[in-house]
């Protein structure tokens, strides 16, 4: 996602640009970077720290960082500006995310079941 596109809902047929600001990005908390999910996307555990402390020392250090996935290190991303949009706008948008996340449960699903 580019963070700095304009963010978009469909209200009837028309796909309307919304108000927006800029926003500290949610992912990396505003450092620009998180650590590899390829590292630690399924969790690490005390255990792999206490038997491999090069590995510990390493992984806070940041040696496995990479650039933000959704603001690609620019520490911002564009969220909904609530104090501008119209009801309808509101609505759209709440119903929009409320279906992506739907979407991600519903894939994140059938990935643990092996599809």
């Amino acid at each position: 996602m580019n963070p700095r596109a304009k963010l978009t809902v469909v209200i009837g047929e028309d796909q309307v640009d919304i108000p927006t600001k800029f926003v500290v990005c949610r992912r990396c908390e505003g450092r620009g970077s998180h650590v590899n999910p390829a590292i630690d996307g399924q969790g690490i555990s005390p255990d792999e720290f206490r038997d491999d402390p090069d590995f510990e020392e390493a992984y806070f250090r940041g040696d496995y960082d990479v650039p933000c996935y959704d603001c690609q290190g620019l520490r911002v991303t564009r969220a909904p500006d609530w104090a501008k949009l119209s009801e309808e706008e509101r609505q759209a948008w709440t119903t929009q995310e409320r279906e992506l996340a739907d979407l991600a449960a519903e894939e994140e699903a059938e990935r643990r079941m092996g599809a």
